[in-house]
């Protein structure tokens, strides 16, 4: 039995305080997101204010402060929601103790503004945002391959016209709302009204991130094969005595954010599609506003994380691993396009020296 034609009264109740704790849950969601922020802020003006204009500065912004203005949108309309929306359903509250007015007539009789038409849009902006960020560092990794780039932008085009047409139906939906008149008092709240087809923008998502993940895993493995190849190489071995390299250190280059971040982003995908499917009711609105409020994270963190490597492909995070050494003082990067061998300039030693006086 579906909760939408005339669903019990208790069930109408639970999916009420359902919604209502997806709302606090925002606004935690809300309070990471401005979090990160603020934490990052120092490096964000270091790293992208003081810079010359590139794509990836255009991408952080979009996605840093579209992805901020979302989550303030949505919390301050979730917690200080206008009064017209509900000026109708005051005559008819629904009493859950007398048993008043029946949930058809109830649902039926108005619909409050749909607060979900900013939030969508706001959300396919910052979507589209990481997701150019994970292409631009996948193109990187692969030396700027014309292929590596014709088939991740027509895979990101197809993905994002996805994204704009199901959002364009989705919002002429318009939100449920609730009032009720408890033991406990007031609860109001206005539940989305999601289409029965929205999952399918999870699964292009899941393609995408699946497509990402896997030119980023093969690209680290087909590295980790070439340089095991080298080992024996007399210049590698100098190099592997004089910075005290260790193959663990291949692992963790592998493991680094160029892997780790496409690998979570597909993780929130196949959770929104479990969510949707298999798991409890409920649940969906806990995995959408993590999902949401991972992506201003994940895309301006993989920016900043990185700096400068961000721009270089996979072999130059190794050549830097092994010049710097695992225990090495880390030089000060730049987000721009690195000169020639500016960074490495310091030999280990003097480094080490330095931290004993």
């Amino acid at each position: 039995m579906s909760v939408y034609t005339k669903p019990p009264t208790q069930t109408v109740e639970e999916l009420a305080r359902i919604t209502y704790g997806g709302l606090l849950f925002q606004v935690a969601c809300t309070a990471a997101v401005l979090w990160d922020h603020v934490s990052t802020l120092d490096l964000e003006v270091e790293l992208i204010w003081k810079k010359k204009w590139s794509l990836a500065q255009g991408l952080y912004f979009i996605n840093r402060y579209v992805g901020d203005l979302m989550f303030i949108y949505a919390t301050a309309l979730m917690l200080w929601i206008p009064n017209e929306p509900f000026k109708l359903l005051y005559a008819v509250s629904y009493s859950l103790s007398l048993g008043q007015s029946s949930p058809s007539h109830f649902l039926d009789f108005t619909r409050c503004i749909s607060f979900g038409k900013v939030q969508t849009w706001l959300s396919i902006l910052s979507l589209g945002a990481m997701q150019g960020i994970m292409v631009h560092r996948i193109v990187s990794m692969y030396q700027q391959k014309r292929a590596i780039l014709a088939v991740l932008l027509a895979a990101f085009l197809l993905e994002l016209v996805a994204a704009i047409v199901i959002g364009v139906y989705s919002t002429r939906e318009n939100g449920i709302p609730l009032f009720y008149d408890t033991v406990n008092g007031t609860l109001r709240t206005c539940i989305p009204s999601i289409p029965p087809w929205f999952w399918g923008l999870w699964m292009l998502l899941m393609v995408f991130d699946f497509l990402i993940f896997v030119l980023a895993i093969w690209e680290g493995l087909q590295f980790r094969k070439e340089s095991q190849a080298r080992l024996r190489s007399r210049q590698m071995n100098e190099i592997m005595v004089g910075t005290r390299y260790k193959e663990r250190s291949l692992l963790r280059i592998l493991l680094r954010d160029s892997i780790i971040f496409p690998f979570i982003g597909l993780l929130m995908c196949i959770s929104n599609a479990l969510a949707w499917h298999v798991l409890p009711l409920g649940v969906l609105q806990y995995t959408m506003n993590i999902s949401a409020a991972g992506y201003p994270i994940l895309g301006c963190r993989l920016i900043l994380n990185l700096r400068e490597s961000y721009y270089r492909p996979f072999a130059d995070e190794l050549r830097h691993e092994t010049q710097s050494g695992p225990d090495a003082t880390p030089p000060d990067l730049e987000l721009h396009t690195p000169q020639d061998d500016e960074v490495y300039e310091m030999p280990e030693v003097t480094m080490y020296e330095a931290k004993r006086t």
